[in-house]
């Protein structure tokens, strides 16, 4: 019996040394491999942030070339149809947004969500304008008028909104 005691003696701390050991060598290894990843995300935003930057700032200049008022003025020419009005505000609109379709990558779900409905509510409100124009043979500025009317009439400026969001979006980033 002296000897199992004596074996317990030996024992005891031992196990409880070697436990202790463990659990400090298992927390250093865990905190070199949080600094380790820590270094490696530090290394990441360093070289993506001038892209997501780019991307944000690229998303915020096709809304802002998108606002009906802007949109209109630069795509409207004197003799021109409303209908071939509107066709070419909706190409415009879709050119553009294919020209920055690959910004998606570097914004959130939820910002390009918000982009791509505010792509969708310009178009939109473009054909509700040609809808209202009872006159085959109304003209360019009978849309701009019409659709810069309905613009005005909105609830909400889906445009204004995603670029809230995307400069939301950039803060939570940075």
């Amino acid at each position: 019996m002296e000897e199992f005691g004596q074996m317990l003696m030996y024992t005891v701390p031992s196990v409880v040394v070697g436990a202790i050991a463990y659990l400090l060598v298992h927390r250093f290894i865990q905190n070199e491999q949080n600094r380790h990843l820590m270094e490696v995300k530090k290394e990441n935003i360093k070289f993506s942030a001038p892209i997501i930057l780019q991307a944000h700032e690229r998303l915020i200049l096709f809304l802002e070339r998108m606002q009906m008022s802007s949109l209109v003025a630069r795509v409207h020419k004197p003799g021109m149809s409303a209908r071939f009005l509107q066709t070419e505000i909706i190409n415009t609109i879709k050119t553009e947004f294919e020209h920055n379709i690959t910004q998606q990558l570097y914004v959130s779900k939820n910002s390009w969500e918000i982009v791509k409905k505010a792509k969708e509510e310009s178009m939109k409100t473009v054909s509700m304008g040609m809808s209202k124009l009872q006159d085959n043979n109304a003209t360019s500025i009978d849309l701009a008028r019409e659709v810069l009317t309905i613009t005005a009439a909105q609830d909400q400026d889906w445009t204004q909104k995603a670029i809230d969001v995307l400069k939301a979006d950039l803060r939570k980033t940075f």
